[in-house]
């Protein structure tokens, strides 16, 4: 069960997507926190549009907001190699769209979170 606080300012991405990610993740994960960190990953990379038309600033906020939850979910809930792992997800993605390649942001985010099992 995910805590209310943890979705405090999220609620409209919850209700459009961040639910249906939620779930995808939560199928392959024993851990509610860590499907909640890798679906706010994915929305917020998703959100950034890297790669493409530089987003609004205040999509941009919420998606710094989404990066921000998601690495304190990490640090309180995985393992140093899954923050890790993590981590280098997102820089893999800005790089791929600054060169304007696509990633496979959900591929690498599943095999995260099977591996932390």
């Amino acid at each position: 069960m995910i805590a209310t606080s943890e979705l405090a300012g999220l609620e409209a991405l919850w209700a459009n997507q961040l639910e249906s990610l939620y779930d995808i993740y939560r199928a392959e994960s024993s851990s509610d926190e860590l499907a909640l960190a890798a679906a706010l990953v994915e929305v917020a990379l998703t959100e950034q549009r890297l790669g493409s038309e530089a987003a609004e600033p205040a999509v941009l906020l919420v998606a710094d907001l989404c990066l921000a939850r998601a690495s304190r979910i990490l640090a309180e809930h995985a393992s140093t190699e899954t923050q890790i792992g993590f981590a280098r997800t997102v820089e893999d993605a800005a790089a791929a769209g600054a060169e304007g390649r696509v990633h496979p942001l959900r591929g690498r985010i599943v095999q995260l979170v099977r591996a932390a099992r």
